[in-house]
């Protein structure tokens, strides 16, 4: 009989994970289309070009070679943490295969099969606020949607990819609970707070944000008194906030 096909969770964490130092380092100065095997010549290239720099600069004042060199200088080291910056979630995810993944394989080939989770969570897509880590949620406990402002767009504001999340958590998933995390100091909301009446078109985050523009008004309203700090605090915190503010 033949083997059963590797699930998607198998496939994903036995791949292999290509280590990083010479081929990134190349790569990152000399642009991502460098072939396997050409590291050597890479480099031979890096070297070449940077004597003929150096020779270059020799002929102009002292000063300006200075410069060149550490700008050389620079952009290697630059490389070189963008490499240790890899190298490190190379080892987070070989650290994650042998601590979790392989010590509780049961689950995670069950997850393969489907999910059914009890949570619907949206998030603001802030690096500081992560709900797996705040509210503790392991593999398969929470569906899960980030976005800026943790916004969710009305109906009448058409398709978004947070509503076709709703959507399918709700119809297909059958989640029992969905929580909608916000936090302080949120730059979306800042953003939303200090958007004028009319939404500049050019920008990406005013023309999301301003999806919020209601809960703008109610808070421009009901803490007009305060600072625009307050303001944002005032929003990031909902409509339960507004007894707060008129104190």
């Amino acid at each position: 009989m033949a083997a059963p096909s590797p699930t998607p969770f198998s496939r994903l964490f036995n791949s292999s994970v290509d280590a990083c130092p010479t081929s990134l380092k190349t790569a990152t100065i000399l642009g991502p289309k460098l072939k396997s095997g050409e590291t050597e010549q890479a480099h031979l290239r890096l070297l070449t070009s940077f004597k003929h720099l150096k020779f270059k600069a020799s002929k102009e004042p002292p000063g300006l070679t200075q410069q060149l060199d550490n700008r050389k200088l620079e952009s290697l080291t630059e490389s070189e943490n963008g490499c240790d910056l890899f190298e490190d979630l190379k080892h987070r995810f070989l650290r994650f295969k042998r601590r979790k993944f392989k010590e509780n394989l049961d689950h995670f080939q069950n997850l393969a099969q489907g999910q059914a989770p009890k949570f619907m969570i949206i998030a603001c897509a802030d690096s500081r606020v992560c709900p797996s880590i705040i509210l503790g949620f392991q593999p398969g406990e929470a569906f899960m949607v980030r976005n800026v402002a943790n916004l969710v767009p009305t109906f009448e504001s058409g398709p978004s990819e947070t509503n076709a999340a709703l959507e399918f958590a709700v119809n297909s998933l059958k989640v029992e609970n969905i929580l909608v995390i916000g936090h302080s100091c949120c730059g979306g909301i800042r953003a939303l707070m200090s958007m004028e009446d009319e939404v500049d078109s050019s920008s990406f985050i005013r023309s999301w944000v301003v999806v919020g523009k209601n809960a703008r008004l109610i808070t421009k309203s009901a803490a007009s008194n305060l600072s625009f700090d307050q303001q944002c605090r005032h929003c990031e915190k909902g409509p339960e906030y507004k007894s707060v503010a008129k104190k």
